[in-house]
């Protein structure tokens, strides 16, 4: 059936322009034409349909950039298959039928994580269960257990959600020898190993936290470690005049680094480090890159996190009490992780590759597509 699908995809941010979201339907529609699915893009930034939105408006520009769509669509219905509506909100008609609508993470999450700031969560969480529950015949799918898990609660219709996990890259992200050109490429110190942290320099990622975890392990450890942040964010200035003004050694700002330029950097790394108190995804995009690029990985003790440890990949650890974590992560990274970094390759490769992903959303869509053609 999938040569026949004509699929509309409408989201809010698409590769180049963007990061989680962006690269999720990217790469699926990637996927998805090689399947021979005709796909039509529309986003901010097209390239198919180029509906602008209102940047550094939150929630307020995502209103206007999903009104937009309603205007543009409002009589082009029949003219598309299916569509895929990533995490959609519209105030007053849909302008759709066959939607399937993919939720990267939720309002209510952060609001029930108490993450700041706090009202501004409570009124998203209002948007978000008025907007998602509108969609009465559409599948849902989510990104990640908890993300379904979040949708249930605020979805009344008592349907399940379907969980597709993030994918990657695995030709492109994967490990590579000659380690030290790279390093020294990025500025890394050839003579030390390698903790990597990618991803928004934000409150819910902790990042001030990660700085004094590894701050004590690296005061209790004889080898030398180098504490590696590629990302911008709220924080980024902040936290460079912290480990400035409490003289923290060997933590090296990168800075943004151009997605063509992250898989060798998590190549020429040792490790990879997430503190984050939520995410929406499971695996975050980053963890699933640095999986893939064969990195033993340390993670925060939160659901969506905990099968790094059930797949042996890694560490779970409770960066809250920072005693305990200083411990086992010093115990973990002193002893052979060849196993853990070959289990995390292992697990990209089978599970997590865009295309296995990719069959999943498939399956999805065309259900969508011959449940309306038996009506």
């Amino acid at each position: 059936m999938c040569g026949n699908v004509k699929l509309l995809v409408c989201t809010t941010e698409y590769h180049p322009f963007g990061s989680g979201i962006a690269n999720v339907a990217f790469n699926v529609v990637e996927q998805l034409k090689k399947m021979g699915v005709e796909c039509i893009i529309c986003s901010p930034t097209g390239p198919d349909i180029e509906i602008k939105s209102l940047k550094g408006y939150g929630r307020l520009g995502l209103l206007y950039f999903w009104f937009k769509v309603k205007k543009y669509f409002k009589n082009k219905v029949y003219e598309y298959d299916a569509v895929w509506l990533h995490y959609p909100l519209f105030l007053g008609s849909i302008p759709f039928k066959n939607c399937v609508i993919t939720v990267h993470s939720t309002a209510y999450g952060f609001m029930n994580e108490n993450i700041s700031p706090t009202y501004y969560y409570k009124l998203c969480y209002a948007l978000e269960k008025y907007c998602l529950n509108r969609f009465k015949q559409s599948i849902f799918t989510g990104v990640s257990s908890k993300t379904c898990s979040e949708l249930e609660i605020i979805l009344s219709h008592n349907k399940p959600v379907k969980h597709i996990l993030n994918g990657v890259d695995t030709a492109v992200f994967k490990p590579l020898n000659f380690k030290e050109q790279i390093k020294e490429k990025f500025g890394l110190p050839i003579n030390s190993k390698v903790i990597l942290s990618v991803g928004r320099l934000v409150d819910h990622k902790r990042p001030f936290l990660m700085i004094d975890t590894f701050n004590q392990v690296q005061q209790t450890i004889s080898e030398k470690y180098t504490l590696a942040i590629a990302g911008k964010g709220k924080l980024y200035d902040s936290l460079i005049n912290y480990v400035a003004v409490n003289t923290i050694p060997n933590v090296i700002f990168l800075g943004f680094v151009q997605d063509t330029e992250l898989p060798s950097l998590y190549s020429c790394s040792d490790f990879f480090i997430i503190t984050s108190s939520y995410e929406g995804g499971e695996p975050t995009l980053t963890v699933a890159e640095a999986l893939s690029s064969g990195l033993p990985c340390i993670v925060s003790d939160i659901p969506n996190l905990k099968f790094i440890e059930e797949i042996k990949a890694g560490l779970v650890v409770d960066f809250d009490n920072i005693e305990t974590a200083e411990d086992i992560i010093t115990s973990f990274i002193s002893n052979d992780c060849v196993s853990y970094a070959n289990n995390a390759r292992a697990y990209a490769k089978s599970i997590l590759d865009w295309k296995v992903v990719s069959e999943r959303y498939l399956q999805v869509i065309e259900s969508m597509v011959y449940s309306d053609e038996q009506k």
